[in-house]
């Protein structure tokens, strides 16, 4: 049996963690401190921590980095109740396994751990069943259907100031996006031609190619490209340009790892709406073209029944006259056969009353004999 170490300062995360994860039948230890975490590490062997990165007696990257020096090769997954506060570079130092942002999904919760444990969807679905315990999470969690975000989606980001690359390549990467980074367009457009993405953040001021002229030649590529801007400096016009040129929109420079996130949220409803309307237009395009083909076939019917109406009218007379004879044919068979037998009925009657009327003479005839 797997077992985890939740290590959580809020009461209502750390009851429902350890509801949740004992249903799904892991073995759950949990510590309302990050220092008492330590102690139970110390102690005993944990296959996986899920941890805040924001406790009261210890600071969140020192506990991540003590919990490592007592077990090295251990899986973390880090809580963080708001993205503006991680240091997404010291994380990467460190080698967390997974960022999950509160509120939590159950959804994520599930996944990350069955990934980092190795389990397989199947095996958590048995053991869970084998449990068979009812229970009302208390932990905060979203809905699946409020979540919105390119699945595993592929990003390109193409901008020269690689240290803000890494950054959001960072941030994406925590929330299972594939990221891709470029220093210059010209880069970018190798990339494009080899790869395909769902996305490309593309800032507009770059050396050797800029990024309006990289956005028209990648929608010369690929017309359904799905590209936004990022810029600190550009000019309205630069900006107008840009996406004139098939930018959809613009992503303004300093963005915080929340507004990121929920710009790529954006961007993704945005990018399903497009689809969705040209798959319609596409529909609509369609829709005239099949009625043509349907009213030319109902026209040449209609031509190639005038010109042989009188083939056609004589074959439906001689059809209907066999119809009709046929008919006649079974008709009179059957009057034939009906009176034929009530002809056989009839007559049997009447020999059997003869019979009758013979056998009373005869009786009369013999009394009549013995009385003289």
């Amino acid at each position: 049996m797997k077992k985890i170490l939740v290590i959580d300062d809020e009461k209502a995360i750390i009851d429902g963690l350890f509801k949740m994860l004992s249903s799904w039948g892991y073995q759950v230890k949990t510590a309302m401190r990050g220092l008492n975490g330590i102690g139970y590490l110390q102690s005993e062997q944990f296959d996986l921590v899920v941890v805040d990165l924001k406790m009261p007696d210890i600071n969140g990257i020192e506990l991540l980095k003590r919990i490592k020096e007592i077990s090295p090769e251990i899986k973390i997954i880090v809580l963080s109740g708001s993205l503006g506060e991680v240091n997404f570079a010291e994380l990467n130092e460190l080698n967390i396994f997974k960022l999950l942002e509160k509120p939590i999904s159950r959804k994520d919760i599930q996944a990350s751990i069955q990934e980092a444990l190795g389990v397989s969807k199947s095996d958590a679905e048995i053991k869970s069943e084998k449990k068979a315990i009812d229970f009302d999470v208390d932990i905060p969690i979203k809905k699946d259907s409020d979540i919105k975000f390119f699945s595993k989606g592929n990003i390109l980001v193409v901008d020269d100031n690689e240290s803000l690359a890494i950054t959001i390549k960072n941030i994406l990467s925590f929330k299972n996006y594939n990221v891709t980074i470029a220093s210059d367009g010209e880069i970018a457009l190798e990339k494009i031609k080899s790869q395909k993405f769902d996305l490309v953040l593309m800032d507009i001021n770059m050396p050797k190619m800029n990024g309006i002229e990289a956005v028209r030649r990648m929608k010369a590529i690929n017309p359904d490209l799905f590209i936004v801007m990022m810029t600190g400096e550009a000019s309205d016009e630069e900006i107008e340009k840009a996406i004139k040129e098939g930018g959809y929109a613009v992503l303004r420079k300093p963005f915080s790892p929340e507004r990121l996130l929920k710009s790529i949220s954006w961007f993704r409803d945005a990018e399903e709406n497009i689809r969705f309307r040209k798959a319609k237009e596409e529909a609509s395009r369609e829709a005239p073209k099949k009625e043509g083909l349907f009213k030319e076939f109902r026209h040449k019917i209609k031509k190639n029944i005038k010109s042989h109406r009188s083939g056609i009218l004589t074959i439906s007379f001689i059809v209907i006259s066999i119809i009709i004879g046929i008919l006649l044919v079974f008709y009179i068979e059957n009057v034939r056969e009906g009176v034929t037998r009530y002809y056989t009925t009839m007559s049997s009657k009447y020999e059997n009353y003869m019979d009758k009327v013979v056998g009373y003479l005869e009786r009369d005839e013999r009394r009549e004999l013995k009385q003289k």
